[in-house]
């Protein structure tokens, strides 16, 4: 296990690193003379670390939004490698998000009876598929992944609002299926998740199949932090997997991809979540014309950030396993280092591979795909085996993000 915050991954051009070392570069009232401005932003205003009444804040929020889930049914199922896979749909109701219709895919291996329930959250913004080729975004790839996860848990895999799930090369399924809503990346996505779930345990179809008391979850990327959130938010999640997810907004890494975002780099504004945050959360801190305003909105910006940070909630964590590659070129490591950080001690592993200080690239990003990472797949289905095994009286949320 490895938590140094040292390393430095450099995903951006070298110069979007450096408008974070320089002075304020724009003027306007309300920074500080050390105050860290680039790009019209005020870094040190939006980046400070979270405050316990902001943490407060957004607890408050989230438990007032009273999140259900109705209408829920079973639309489609079909064989898949001898496993059944079936598409639930349902009404998710949560204050400030409204009704949205829903989408879901469950997947039991063949003989299940009275299994333990992995939530498995999808990475990237455009859904997943039941055929895709990586266990990222892929239903038939994910277990083909993890055999052995595969084999003892029923799987389900929410998708997000205004997300789709493919269903091209299964006819009987139908589809594809679309998420109503308007995209929320990391906040709403764990809403839908944690009603989905319930949607899930609620229907006739898998009353047998499934075990109530032993739920987990794993994601990948954008999908790891928001099992994060989802484990945070549902006292009944026991443990929880997180692949290289963006989870926590306050590290190095952040500010650089902010500045890559701002500036209006493609590679950055190409990365989980990151043009609904340009056009939600860090444009509009500024002025028409992309200059600081020192008027803006920075306390509720915070709250946006703060809200989808799961480290800013390390004391909400069930038993947590992180993983992460040096030289990951779309979630930099830094995220991961600081999540490690925030929650030193208690029920938390994290696991880094490959080399510090190597080149990144895009390649590094699939456990499967990945040789040294190949290693995480064994240490994730002995870490969730052992969480989700024996009587517990609890449910195990396990989510992996891309």
């Amino acid at each position: 296990m490895h938590r140094t915050l040292r390393s430095r991954l450099n995903v951006l051009p070298a110069l979007l690193l450096l408008a974070l070392v320089l002075p304020a570069c724009d003027s306007g009232g309300g920074s500080g003379s050390n105050d860290q401005i680039a790009f019209g932003l005020n870094y040190t205003r939006l980046f400070a670390p979270a405050t316990s009444a902001e943490i407060q804040t957004v607890r408050s929020d989230w438990a007032a939004r009273n999140t259900t889930s109705s209408n829920a049914s079973v639309v489609a199922s079909t064989t898949v490698d001898g496993a059944t896979v079936s598409i639930v749909e349902h009404t998710v109701t949560a204050t400030g998000g409204g009704s949205v219709t829903h989408y879901g895919a469950v997947r039991a291996p063949a003989g299940a009876s009275n299994l333990p329930i992995l939530v498995v959250h999808h990475g990237g913004d455009n859904g997943f598929s039941i055929n895709a080729t990586s266990a990222n975004t892929g239903v038939r790839q994910f277990a083909t992944a993890f055999p052995t996860l595969a084999s003892s848990t029923v799987q389900v895999f929410p998708v997000y609002r205004s997300e789709t799930i493919s269903t091209t090369g299964f006819a009987a399924l139908g589809g594809p299926y679309t998420a109503g809503g308007t995209e929320s990346p990391w906040d709403y996505d764990a809403d839908d998740a944690i009603a989905l779930l319930d949607a899930v345990q609620g229907l006739a179809e898998f009353a047998s199949v499934t075990n109530d008391e032993r739920v987990a979850a794993i994601g990948f990327s954008r999908g790891g932090n928001t099992a994060a959130l989802h484990a945070i938010r549902d006292n009944a999640v026991g443990a929880l997997v997180d692949y290289y997810g963006p989870t926590d907004f306050f590290n190095d890494g952040a500010l650089t991809l902010a500045s890559g975002v701002l500036s209006g780099n493609g590679a950055a504004l190409g990365l989980p979540g990151a043009q609904f945050l340009f056009d939600t959360v860090l444009n509009p801190l500024r002025n028409a014309d992309g200059t600081y305003n020192a008027n803006a909105d920075y306390a509720g910006a915070r709250i946006e950030v703060v809200r989808r940070s799961a480290s800013a909630f390390e004391s909400d964590l069930p038993p947590t396993q992180v993983h992460h590659h040096y030289q990951d070129g779309v979630v930099p490591v830094l995220f991961s280092q600081a999540f490690a950080a925030a929650a030193e001690g208690g029920s938390f592993e994290a696991f880094f591979y490959g080399t510090a200080g190597g080149t990144p690239s895009g390649a590094f990003h699939a456990p499967e795909l990945t040789p040294d990472m190949q290693a995480s797949i064994p240490r994730v289905e002995a870490f969730l085996g052992a969480q989700l095994g024996g009587s517990q009286a609890r449910r195990a949320a396990l989510a992996l993000a891309y």
